[in-house]
């Protein structure tokens, strides 16, 4: 059952291909041989507005009385003239000298290596 449903979904997009690549020709033929449209736009008719009905103009408004002026702030008073005390020089605490320890390192270190590493040489065979 499966290879006859591939068929049919191969059998199904190649005929929605081949449509459309032919619906694709006749519509350029068509195109082709068609004569372009006149390219003229109608003049439109003209419209006219009413006239605007009159509004009666509003009456002035009068204005309210002057408010009284408020007293300007003066500048600030001047700064009192204090001196800032200096702040002192901090002083590094002294740190102790670390006593340094000498270990006796050997001139020669023994480099004695297996030649046969086990895992990485076959077992012996029996």
């Amino acid at each position: 059952m499966a290879p006859l449903t591939n068929s049919f979904v191969r059998f199904l997009v190649t005929a929605l291909a081949f449509t459309s690549f032919f619906t694709g020709l006749s519509a350029h033929r068509h195109l082709l041989q068609s004569t372009p449209p006149a390219l003229t736009v109608p003049p439109l008719p003209k419209t006219t507005m009413p006239p605007l009905p009159s509004l009666p103009t509003p009456a002035q408004q009068t204005l309210p009385p002057p408010q009284p002026t408020l007293p300007q702030p003066t500048g600030l008073p001047p700064m009192p003239s204090t001196q800032i005390p200096s702040l002192p020089n901090p002083v590094q605490p002294t740190i102790p000298n670390i006593p340094q320890v000498n270990f006796p390192i050997p001139s020669n270190i023994p480099f004695n290596f297996p030649f046969n590493i086990p895992f990485f040489t076959p077992p012996p065979s029996k």
